[in-house]
């Protein structure tokens, strides 16, 4: 299973690298999953804080999924208000980024960007 992890987050960043003319990591498919579940588009630039804003709303997003986060409401900028479920236990950065991997790349499949 790991072998095919690593697969599939390889070939996603390749993708997302030759389509936004970037060098994916981490960090960057985070900014881009806050950007889509936004709803607003992409800038041309974003402040340092907007893009830590957009990664927090990405990897609470992602966390969803595993009961870590749910969303309560939405604030007056229309941003979503999320509530812990539960602690999300103190991983080593290896698991934490795993973790992290595993569920982009489940996202990215989710919505039709990477196929099985």
């Amino acid at each position: 299973m790991e072998n095919n992890l690593e697969r599939d987050w390889n070939s996603l960043l390749y993708k997302i690298s030759e389509e936004f003319n970037v060098d994916a990591d981490l960090n960057g498919t985070l900014l881009l999953i806050g950007i889509q579940e936004r709803g607003l588009g992409f800038q041309e630039s974003y402040s340092k804080e907007e893009k830590w804003d957009h990664i927090d709303l990405a990897t609470c997003t992602l966390l969803m999924k595993w009961n870590y986060y749910s969303i309560k409401g939405y604030d007056d900028d229309n941003w979503p208000i999320f509530i812990k479920n539960k602690m999300v236990p103190p991983f080593s950065k290896d698991k934490e980024e795993k973790l992290l991997k595993s569920s982009i790349v489940e996202y990215f499949k989710d919505n039709g960007y990477l196929n099985d």
